[in-house]
């Protein structure tokens, strides 16, 4: 008779099974994300709908995602493509594509749900590797499940199931059991039917293996009522199989076998009928000491298997086969049975050793690819540093060469005003040169005509006038040397300047002519002008305006300010126009050409700012001569 635990070797592959299956229904909220700017709860909602969906469907969403995502520039730096696509290679059964994916997903800090499924997709990959689970790989699960639990993620309970299937492998029933507890507990969709289904299958498998059959009852009577309930004719039929061993654990052989009968018949209506079905069924036969039927399913279970496109592993079916034999006593069948299986496991163990150094070879080419990869992450961190500090260096050395630029600009700069300043000082010095000149030139014209109304008093044997003249000419000299010293006086000196002036002509001309000067309320002691600027306009009012008139004259001098200027008016009702035909005005006087130099020499190096007009008056007799200044004040 088969022994009880040879019977739970083979719920095993059931049990892994059930914890890779995806259910039966896609509810709505599990469609993948319609656009590449998806947020990371997008992804998060995606991936928890894996659980509940068929897995045709969501592979199909997850190729539409990547897809999606393929367009975007920065899906080498998206930890989530890199996590996606890992979850991809595994549904495609490309273990070492996806191991390597998930290796490059780098979350950040704050990205704690995709740690814990980096952390359950790697350590997932690790324990479907091995029949058992060791020490240290528990250790990281646990370490996992740590720091799932303080960062509260929501995919803790995909590490609480990794731990039932650790424990489970390696027979700790108890252990299993309270994790399978603790994933249902914080599975987000734990009330959806699917998810309660999956964990009624898995503790009924639990407790059986526990040989609890007051818990497998429990159990199988949960999982029979939400399969009616929810209309899953699938999940109905499994429990059929559970009420089978449920009777077997019972040592209830005979009414064990019309339950499985029935699971088997609903398999093979559906066309789903797979090896462990016809093995189950045999077992049970096996059990109740029904050898023919028995030795019937396990030849229908190989010749079924002969017909399938994929080579299948039979040593468990020809072991029962010699079984059965043997319980009927039939040792020759028995023996060709036994000898089938020790070939096939001749050829597994050939097979397992094979997959054991393709495993091993492509660990190290994985390994070696690692390497790589880390060589040139290296490379490239080393480049950039070395970029990095050779940008610096040239920005340094940039930095310096606009110092040294700036200190020889500035140096040179410095260089060029120096020079321009002590040109400037050079012209400045050379003007006030020509100014003194130009006053020189004035001086000895004045004098000379002076000195020329002196002769004409001493030819005319006037003594007493001439002399008279003489020492009001000596006074005048004495105050317009003294003004000459300046470059600009006050306009109260100007106007006393030519009050002396004019009574000295006065004197000359024996008093033939009258004169009134008119400040027009102007501040005279606060304007400043050049000196002996308005006595050559007066000396030609005297000289050929009132030379050869028969009539008194009149001398009026003007001063008034306007806006920004001072304008100085001389106007005479002299000889005017008549004048011309004798000759001296037709010539443009020597006072004049030195008064116009010495204005542009003070005021003109830039704009036109001062000048003067000199005319014969147009509504009567005489001249005017009127001169504009810049207003200048002490």
């Amino acid at each position: 008779m088969i022994k009880l635990f040879n019977t739970h070797k083979l719920l095993l592959p059931l049990f892994v099974a059930l914890y890779w299956c995806a259910g039966c229904r896609m509810p709505d909220q599990k469609k993948a994300p319609d656009n590449t700017g998806v947020s990371d709860k997008n992804y998060i909602s995606f991936i928890l709908s894996g659980d509940t969906a068929k897995t045709k469907p969501y592979m199909d969403g997850l190729r539409a995602l990547l897809a999606q995502l393929d367009s975007t520039p920065d899906k080498a730096v998206n930890p989530w493509y890199r996590y996606l696509r890992g979850n991809l290679y595994t549904l495609e059964k490309k273990y070492d594509s996806a191991s390597l994916s998930f290796r490059q997903v780098v979350p950040a800090s704050r990205q704690t749900d995709l740690q814990t499924l980096k952390d359950y997709a790697t350590l997932n990959r690790a324990l479907s590797s091995s029949d058992i689970a060791q020490a240290d790989l528990v250790t990281r699960i646990l370490e996992a499940v740590k720091r799932a639990e303080q960062h509260q993620s929501v995919f803790t309970y995909r590490l609480y199931d990794l731990l039932a299937k650790s424990y489970y492998n390696n027979q700790n029933v108890a252990k299993a059991l309270e994790y399978t507890q603790q994933y249902y507990n914080h599975h987000p969709f734990r009330t959806h039917p699917n998810i309660r289904q999956r964990y009624f299958d898995i503790a009924f498998l639990l407790a059986a293996r526990q040989l609890n059959t007051a818990a497998m009852e429990r159990f199988l009577d949960s999982a029979r009522q939400l399969a009616v309930q929810i209309d899953d004719t699938l999940a109905i039929a499994r429990t059929y199989d559970y009420e089978s061993q449920l009777y077997s654990a019972r040592k209830e052989f005979g009414k064990a076998v019309a339950p499985e009968r029935r699971y088997f018949s609903y398999l093979q209506s559906q066309q789903k009928l797979n090896l462990q079905a016809f093995n189950n069924m045999a077992t049970t036969f096996v059990r109740n000491y029904q050898t023919d039927s028995a030795i019937y399913y396990y030849k229908a279970a190989i010749l079924w298997a002969g017909q399938q496109p994929e080579k299948m592993n039979l040593l468990l079916e020809y072991q029962g086969l010699h079984e059965a034999y043997k319980q009927k006593g039939d040792y020759k069948n028995a023996l060709e049975a036994l000898h089938a299986a020790f070939n096939i496991f001749g050829r597994n163990m050939q097979v397992i050793e094979a997959s054991r150094i393709e495993e091993l070879h492509t660990q190290y080419q994985t390994e070696k690819k690692d390497q790589a990869i880390a060589a040139l992450q290296m490379n490239n961190e080393l480049n950039k540093k070395v970029i990095s500090q050779q940008r610096w260096i040239f920005v340094g050395v940039c930095t310096l060469l606009a110092i040294v630029a700036f200190y020889v600009y500035n140096i040179y700069r410095q260089k060029l005003l120096k020079e321009k300043n002590e040109r400037l000082s050079i012209e400045n010095k050379r003007l006030l040169l020509e100014q003194k000149t130009r006053q020189m030139q004035l001086n000895p014209h004045f004098i000379y005509n002076a000195i020329a109304n002196m002769q004409g008093l001493i030819s005319a044997d006037k003594k007493r006038e001439a002399n008279a003249y003489l020492v009001s000419f000596s006074k005048l000299m004495r105050n317009v040397l003294e003004l000459n010293r300046h470059d600009l006086i006050t306009l109260e000196d100007e106007i006393s300047s030519l009050k002396n002036y004019i009574e000295l002509q006065q004197m000359r001309f024996e008093h033939t002519f009258s004169y009134s000067i008119d400040t027009d309320d102007t501040d005279v002691s606060s304007i400043l002008i050049p000196p002996m600027l308005v006595q050559p306009f007066v000396e030609n009012s005297i000289e050929h305006g009132f030379k050869s008139i028969d009539y008194r004259g009149m001398l009026t001098i003007t001063f008034r300010q306007e806006q920004q200027q001072l304008v100085i008016c001389i106007d005479d009702n002299g000889a005017g126009e008549q004048e011309k035909t004798h000759g001296p005005r037709e010539k443009k006087s020597l006072s004049r050409i030195i008064t116009q130099e010495r204005l542009d020499l003070l005021f003109n190096k830039t704009t036109r700012e001062a000048h003067f007009e000199a005319q014969p008056k147009t509504e009567g007799q005489g001249f005017r001569a009127t001169i504009y200044l810049p207003l200048l004040t002490d």
